[in-house]
């Protein structure tokens, strides 16, 4: 295809968020717009040679070594599949009736980790969840709100359409949105956890990491800055704080919950969270939708340090 291809001037967040394929979510049945996407994924990258080359070129940086090629190619195609799974999740959560949503993910979630967070959330004194960009990661916010745990999220919206929908489903049920970007996001993330909120943030966005100048931390074996952003977060909060991740599994999915520290710990987080999460990417690499841009994320930060 032509380099001035529309499909090639854009990255696969907006190709897939285009407004038709925004109409399609509200109204094909899950199972064919989930191939849907899939199919049209698939082409994306059949014309961004150099998409494909970040994504291999992530795979490899981080797996290389682990395993032979007839297994590394077949989690290079598990992985194409699993970040179009991540699109999938995306859509169908903001652009289905809240109804058709709180029934599919109470359907298809089991939540192993429930009687920990409760333990937690019993005290009524906040809670962190720190999470990753990592299985069926967009269908927590919902879930938990849609069982009382009344969450706050802090995250980044790729497009306009996407925080519409999503502020609006949120006004439905006990859900905060925070937007990472916005200037008084601490503020609000303070007043969340004051009201007794579960607050839930995520670990692996490193190309928005605060860099310390004297301490490092490492990255699946690389030695680079560590991320004072958790670090500082955890100081100030105080409180419980978790570990969260949903895993896709043949039937349904798994959310499991792993105590990380009370708030009184003296403990890094950012190191604690990322070893969480690193051991669970090792063992299914093909749910981790960080892959297309880490190499070359990766490589920027472990080069700049914050000035």
């Amino acid at each position: 295809m032509h380099s001035n291809s529309p499909v090639t001037k854009t990255d696969l967040s907006r190709f897939l968020q285009k407004q038709p394929n925004i109409f399609l979510a509200k109204y094909l049945p899950f199972s064919v717009y989930r191939r849907y996407l899939s199919m049209i994924g698939f082409y994306y990258y059949g014309v961004n040679g150099e998409e494909r080359k970040e994504l291999l070129a992530s795979l490899r940086f981080v797996l290389g070594k682990r395993f032979g090629k007839l297994k590394f190619g077949y989690i290079l195609l598990k992985t194409y599949l699993g970040i179009f799974d991540h699109y999938y999740e995306k859509m169908i959560n903001a652009h289905k009736s809240l109804t058709g949503m709180k029934k599919h993910v109470n359907k298809q979630i089991s939540f192993t980790g429930k009687n920990r967070l409760n333990q937690i959330i019993e005290k009524n004194k906040g809670c962190l969840l720190v999470t990753g960009h990592f299985g069926a990661i967009e269908y927590i916010p919902l879930y938990l709100a849609s069982n009382n745990y009344r969450p706050t999220i802090i995250l980044r919206f790729k497009t306009e359409k996407l925080k519409a929908a999503l502020a609006a489903k949120s006004k439905s049920v006990d859900l905060e949105l925070i937007d990472a970007d916005s200037p008084n996001a601490l503020f609000k993330a303070f007043n969340a956890i004051n009201e007794g909120r579960l607050l839930i943030t995520l670990c692996d966005e490193i190309h928005h990491w605060r860099p310390s100048k004297k301490e490092n931390a490492r990255l699946f074996g690389r030695l680079v800055p560590k991320d004072r952003t958790l670090d500082i977060l955890y100081r100030r909060l105080k409180v419980p704080t978790c570990f969260g991740i949903i895993k896709r599994e043949k039937n349904g999915y798994d959310l499991s919950i792993h105590p990380l520290a009370d708030g009184e710990e003296k403990i890094s987080l950012c190191e604690t969270a990322w070893d969480q999460l690193e051991q669970t990417v090792y063992r299914y690499p093909e749910q981790w939708y960080q892959w297309p841009k880490f190499h070359s994320e990766f490589t920027r930060y472990s080069m700049n340090r914050e000035c």
